[in-house]
């Protein structure tokens, strides 16, 4: 059953899982920094790169799919129990990411099965948000009140192919490690012939 008054609270919980998630990601550095001591700062700070590297990538991935999630839930005007499992479940994938990423920070560097579990958990959370949209798709009462197509849809499903793909690379190639991940810089190039291709049929 769907209801009104759910969804501000769906949302506002949702807002505020992630804000937990993504500022969990920085505690390893703040330990990294507080074993410091009288050490030479320069030196330190130069030994953390590859920790930084993992720790801002993670950051904009946690913000990106916040920012997919946002964008989404800004064209319904109700949930029902369904999306709310979907979003459940999308949390869940949220609130995981620092998992992987303290494990990729402790290995010194993205490498083995840690980046893999990585990049697992972000085509989980793009499987779930295309779920929900094609759900939605099919129960339109949900969407708010002038809204016919979904933003963001064929993006979706070009971002899960990726995903997979970039997987599998990661698997056979391992010493490519999360730079399989920059197969998602090409998603824009395929977003317009499929939109073109799909007005064809």
């Amino acid at each position: 059953m769907a209801t009104n008054r759910g969804f501000d609270r769906v949302v506002n919980f949702s807002d505020a899982v992630v804000a937990i998630a993504i500022t969990i990601l920085v505690l390893p550095l703040v330990d990294e920094a507080s074993s410091i001591g009288h050490g030479n700062v320069n030196h330190f700070l130069m030994g953390i790169g590859p920790q930084v590297y993992v720790f801002v990538l993670s950051f904009a991935v946690i913000a990106y799919y916040w920012f997919l999630h946002h964008t989404f839930f800004e064209q319904l005007q109700q949930v029902d129990r369904r999306i709310m499992l979907l979003n459940t479940l999308w949390l869940f994938g949220i609130v995981f990411i620092p998992f992987p990423t303290a494990l990729i920070v402790d290995s010194n560097g993205p490498a083995g099965w840690a980046t893999l579990i990585y990049m697992m958990s972000m085509l989980f959370l793009a499987i779930i948000q295309l779920a929900m949209k094609m759900y939605v798709l099919k129960h339109k009462d949900l969407l708010a009140e002038g809204t016919i197509a979904i933003r963001g849809y064929i993006g979706s499903q070009i971002i899960v192919i990726l995903l997979f793909i970039a997987v599998i690379i990661a698997a056979v190639f391992p010493n490519i490690g999360l730079w399989a991940l920059t197969l998602l810089w090409a998603t824009p190039l395929f977003v317009a012939p499929v939109k073109k291709l799909q007005r064809s049929h």
